[in-house]
């Protein structure tokens, strides 16, 4: 019967249809995505040095593999709040280079990340570390206009420049993190990896 069938991937009956065509198109959209930014970064790398310095057309092709370098960054980790949670070790500049994108857009603006001192192996549950990250760049959006403050980053802690929405607080503490007011804003200590 089509009634009895279960909900794909272990979705609740209450869930929406969309909720559950999208669970059920993640990996196949997922795996969609790598290969076609492998294809577009490859061939926009294959061509530029074929083409004449200083014309209009190299610099249009130059803005297009910067545009589909930063594609490919943002919606990989997008996509990535789609999987099933894990748990490993990662390197702290390199996952946090990983999630900006994504801090940025919640943020409301451009964000720089400032590093200070040496990477270190932090414990990286995802996707529930880097929505929870996501929630608390949000806390962003309540300064005032203007340029946003730098995330500072010195071995597992994340400097945040703003309060964070009590959400990602305890989002973060649920993972093992500990979160600590620090002036007008906040410090997240990541588990070690």
């Amino acid at each position: 019967m089509a009634g009895s069938a279960s909900p794909p991937h272990g979705k609740s009956a209450g869930a929406s249809v969309s909720e559950q065509a999208m669970a059920l198109l993640m990996r196949p959209v997922r795996h969609a995505v790598n290969n076609l930014s492998m294809v577009m970064n490859a061939n926009l790398d294959a061509a530029a040095p074929h083409l004449p310095e200083g014309e209009r057309v190299t610099r249009q092709v130059l803005r297009a593999r910067e545009a589909a370098v930063s594609y490919d960054t943002l919606v990989r980790g997008f996509l990535a709040l789609g999987r099933e949670e894990g748990v490993k070790g990662a390197i702290s500049t390199r996952f946090m280079q990983e999630v900006m994108p994504l801090l940025a857009m919640a943020a409301g603006g451009p964000l720089e990340l400032q590093t200070q001192g040496p990477p270190v192996l932090v414990e990286r549950r995802s996707p529930s570390l880097e929505a929870a990250l996501v929630l608390a760049a949000s806390g962003a959006t309540a300064l005032p206009a203007g340029p946003l403050p730098p995330l500072r980053l010195e071995g597992r802690r994340i400097g945040m420049g703003w309060r964070l929405p009590p959400e990602a607080g305890a989002a973060l503490e649920a993972l093992g993190a500990r979160v600590e007011t620090e002036g007008e804003g906040a410090v997240i200590e990541l588990p070690a990896g």
